[in-house]
């Protein structure tokens, strides 16, 4: 066994390539995330919570004309979709970075057993979407019979 030391060159161009590999896998993925598919999606983020008489889901909407937004009940789904259209000359723009993603969004969202739906209600406000519904309050106790 021998009692040389690894040269500093060797750590040195290992570094190099961990280096050289890391920057290579960052631009993949900026490749990826910028790429023509992911800029014709938007994804709508979504907040669903309850209180003891009702239930509320938000849905952030920044940039979407309410009129580019539909809202239904199918199955008891609730559907939202919409549209987040490209602004005004947008495709004419040299974009040192776009982050921002166009393009249409659905959300499906099961409701729960306890869901008056004939009494939803949506309100569109600063590019948030809120729809609340109350909850059907049941009485989980029974009173049994023994025969």
């Amino acid at each position: 066994m021998s009692n040389e030391r690894p040269s500093d060159d060797m750590f040195e161009n290992l570094k190099e390539g961990f280096s050289s590999f890391g920057k290579k896998v960052t631009d993949f993925v900026d490749d990826v995330m910028n790429s023509e598919t992911l800029q014709r999606s938007f994804s709508a983020r979504a907040d669903i919570y309850q209180y003891d008489d009702q239930y509320i889901i938000e849905l952030e909407l920044a940039g979407v004309p309410k009129e580019d937004v539909d809202v239904k009940i199918y199955e008891g789904v609730l559907i939202i979709r919409g549209t987040k259209k490209l602004p005004e000359n947008a495709e004419s723009h040299v974009y040192d970075k776009r982050e921002r993603k166009f393009g249409e969004f659905r959300r499906d969202i099961e409701l729960p057993a306890g869901a008056e739906i004939e009494n939803i209600k949506a309100k569109f406000e600063n590019g948030l979407l809120r729809i609340t519904f109350p909850r059907k309050v049941k009485d989980e106790s029974a009173e049994i019979n023994i025969d």
